[in-house]
């Protein structure tokens, strides 16, 4: 829980371990810099690409989807209206280079393949498209790369060679802080490789950029010494996500509706979610889950009672879940660990106050009672009744709305882009 929204700050290994509010610092090189910037799929990078064009910095942005339907011509404008559920990005396409095999390769095997399968098929597909980012920098000239977990290790190491200073924008905790919240379902050698990989992105890069206090804590307690590292808030579309009006409406007659965004799976606390939704409906109550992502069918096994208080919307478009955001009261976002929880801030935008984990990183976003409420990890009886005095006091959870938007509208992309670039000009002035 917080009582303030601090965007940027930074932690130094030595210095006092309290964040402390990170200055604005303008770059005083007359020369502009060049930076890449390279992920994967998309998360929250095309709003970094976009903190960088602002500022004039921004040389190419590499990514595994693209900014606009209009990038392969007309042959594919169409598949990619139908199947993509990502807003265009108003970025130069000429600064723009896309390598999709992630993406595709990954979309297509997580609709047939259980995830122990399909985990390590994905890993090699990042490693496809860290080669080719690595070949970019080969080919031109950069001062700074940012990268991603995962897809880093090719990339830094071609831009170590070329003298640019490598920020590694690390979109999770760090592995040894997750494995003890969740036993990963990766064969054990193969993920001994992929933690050996993450350690080497680690050792290259100059500053790892942050989503939480959270996240900061796990790399300060797990890096090297001296090792820089920056939190810097994610942000909220709050335009896009609004209070509907049908959410004042709502009669306390009416099933109370939760809603769970994101990949329904155990890492995410879904089969805790369940649980409780077994206890309160045996108890009588009226409850509905709305769930606007994939579920792994293999939690739903031999809990048929559940099937018809769960509504599924499966993966829709962030303009799609702005609409569903609307039709729920309260989120829930039980993870055993997640650097940030983006959903948190589009509901908290959307008027809904929040249950989540201690180990989710928007968890101090949250004043308990007020916007939302924090329950130990993995706990059953604590979510359950978070979950029970919600059903119990619909009127009360509604009167939280307005808390819930007001701490979403300090949250704005726009701020967070300002905070990036200033995060940015502090790598480079280091």
């Amino acid at each position: 829980m917080t009582h303030g929204l601090p965007h940027a700050t930074e932690v130094i290994p030595g210095r006092p371990a309290a964040l402390r509010e990170m200055p604005k610092v303008a770059s005083t090189s007359k020369e502009v810099p060049r930076i890449l910037i390279a992920h994967s799929g998309r998360q929250h990078s095309h709003q970094a690409a976009l903190a960088l064009r602002e500022a004039g910095y921004l040389s190419c942005y590499a990514t595994g989807v693209p900014v606009s339907r209009r990038q392969f011509g007309k042959a594919l404008e169409g598949l990619l209206r139908r199947f993509s559920v990502y807003d265009e990005v108003d970025l130069p396409l000429n600064l723009t280079r896309v390598n999709m095999v992630a993406p595709v390769i990954n979309r297509i095997l997580a609709r047939h393949l259980p995830e122990s399968v399909v985990a390590p098929i994905q890993y090699e597909t990042y490693r496809v498209f860290d080669r080719w980012v690595a070949g970019l920098i080969a080919r031109s000239r950069f001062d700074v790369v940012i990268a991603y977990e995962n897809t880093a290790l090719l990339t830094f190491q071609a831009a170590k060679k070329i003298g640019a200073k490598c920020i590694l924008d690390a979109a999770s905790l760090h592995h040894v802080e997750q494995d003890q919240h969740y036993v990963s379902k990766l064969p054990g050698a193969y993920k001994a490789r992929v933690d050996l990989f993450k350690d080497r992105e680690l050792m290259l890069a100059d500053c790892i950029f942050t989503a939480s206090s959270l996240a900061t804590r796990s790399y300060v307690a797990n890096t090297p010494s001296g090792k820089r590292v920056k939190t810097i808030l994610l942000g909220v579309d709050v335009e896009r996500f609004r209070p509907g009006q049908s959410y004042f409406k709502k009669s306390s007659r009416q099933p109370f509706r939760f809603i769970f965004v994101g990949s329904a799976t155990a890492k995410k606390g879904f089969d805790l979610i369940l649980d409780c939704m077994d206890v309160l409906l045996s108890d009588g109550l009226s409850l509905e889950l709305l769930v606007a992502g994939k579920i792994d069918q293999h939690l739903l096994s031999g809990r048929e009672r559940l099937w018809e208080s769960i509504r599924k919307y499966g993966i829709i478009s962030q303009g799609e879940l702005a609409s569903v955001l609307t039709q729920a009261q309260c989120l829930l976002l039980p993870s055993h660990f997640d650097s940030f929880g983006m959903v948190v801030t589009e509901a908290m935008a959307s008027g809904l106050p929040v249950i989540v984990s201690d180990m989710v990183g928007a968890q101090e976003l949250v004043s308990e009672g007020r916007n939302g409420f924090v329950v130990p990890v993995g706990s059953v009886d604590a979510l359950t009744r978070a979950m029970r005095w919600c059903v119990h006091n619909p009127d009360a959870v509604r009167k939280m709305s307005i808390a819930a938007r007001t701490t979403a509208e300090q949250m704005s992309w726009a701020n967070y882009r300002r905070h990036f670039t200033d995060a940015v000009r502090e790598v480079l002035l280091g």
